[in-house]
């Protein structure tokens, strides 16, 4: 008798997470047998994904809406998909496709469900009137959403406790699994550097806006050009005009005439970026884990970053980086000032970051552990 192919459902808000995050996590699922089929809104990188997987489906879902007509249709059309594919597992991946993801499989009680949270909002850790509000109509929803998961995976520890403490999943359904992963053996320098660039490169490796910290190191960065220091700051990422914390067109106007900034845009091969960059900075608000902070630290670059969750498990304070307070000028100056004047202690923070990457973060022992996830809940009876 020919054992029927076990079939996972794999669900995003693009297909470019998917390329750029799970690649190598599908691969190790199709060599174990699996049939692996994506769906996500259709995006550039649909086809790239394509050549990986078996199938494909392209999901009517758009990123940045809170129509509740529109984000009902998605749900009903994800309660359709998951019917037809009937698949033995769905992974869920990004906060929506989790809330909708979650949602859909319980109206249907399909099974075998793993929500995986990348990164949480404001909604989650804001304090504002607005934001209370918000949390307080959307618990209710997380909570009948997640409640059935047969596990939720988090990035960090941080996240995992703040749904924990909201009632919204139980411990003994959840657990910590730091990131997607860097693949130590291509993201490393094929030649170790001993001196910076002439001039500094300084790369910020995220979209233009303000949840990213990018007007703290843009004033940051005024300052010290006005003091008469002579770097580059570089920017891998695009404007993201559908997150709420994008910037204004005054702001991005000022930024785009400045002759010390150059734009890489949206990069595919961010290694290559990484090389030509002497000092990474990313102040960013919160992460889930950030994946260009890990890529960096296997590239051996110096890392300035956050006191947040999602940065601050990268690096070893003034052992691999330097971390600074959330949302300050003055300390990500400062810190900025110290490894532009000491170029040898950033190259030797840069080869501690490798280490640790190597040891904490590297994809075959981050992929392992979703795997054995897989392997667990498949064998239930």
């Amino acid at each position: 008798m020919i054992k029927k192919q076990k079939t996972i459902l794999i669900v995003a808000n693009c297909f470019w997470y998917i390329y750029n995050f799970r690649l190598n996590f599908i691969l190790l699922l199709r060599e174990a047998g699996y049939k692996v089929i994506v769906v996500a809104p259709l995006d550039s990188y649909k086809n790239l994904v394509k050549e990986y997987v078996d199938e494909i489906k392209v999901w009517d879902l758009k990123r940045g809406s809170i129509n509740p007509f529109l984000e009902i249709k998605s749900i009903i059309k994800l309660i359709f998909l998951y019917k037809k594919i009937n698949p033995q597992l769905i992974h869920n991946f990004t906060i929506k496709p989790c809330l909708y993801g979650g949602i859909a499989a319980r109206l249907i009680n399909h099974k075998f469900t793993i929500s995986h949270i990348t990164g949480i909002g404001p909604s989650f850790f804001g304090f504002s009137r607005t934001i209370r509000f918000l949390s307080f109509v959307l618990k209710p929803i997380y909570r009948f959403s997640f409640s059935q998961n047969s596990k939720i995976i988090f990035h960090n520890k941080s996240d995992q406790d703040i749904f924990e403490n909201k009632k919204i999943c139980k411990k003994e359904s959840s657990c910590v699994i730091q990131g997607s992963g860097v693949d130590v053996n291509k993201f490393k320098r094929n030649k170790l550097k001993k001196l910076y660039y002439d001039p500094i490169q300084i790369l910020f490796p995220a979209r233009v806006i303000r949840e990213k910290g990018f007007i703290e190191l843009f004033e940051a960065c005024n300052s010290l050009w006005e003091e008469g220091y002579n770097f580059r700051l570089n920017i891998a990422g695009d404007i993201d005009s559908e997150n709420k914390s994008t910037l204004t067109r005054k702001e991005i106007m000022k930024i785009s005439l400045n002759k010390n900034i150059n734009f890489y845009g949206k990069v595919k091969d961010m290694k290559s970026i990484y090389d030509q960059n002497d000092i990474v900075v990313l102040p960013s608000w919160r992460e889930g884990l950030s994946k260009s902070l890990i890529e960096a630290a296997s590239m051996s670059l110096p890392i300035i970053t956050t006191n947040v969750p999602g940065c601050r498990e990268i690096i070893q304070s003034n052992k691999s980086g330097i971390i600074v307070p959330l949302k300050n000028q003055f300390y990500l100056k400062k810190a900025i000032k110290k490894l532009i004047q000491n170029p040898q202690l950033g190259i030797e923070f840069g080869l501690r970051g490798r280490d640790l990457v190597k040891e904490r973060f590297e994809v075959n022992f981050i992929n392992k552990k979703i795997f054995k996830i897989y392997k667990n809940l498949l064998s239930e009876k």
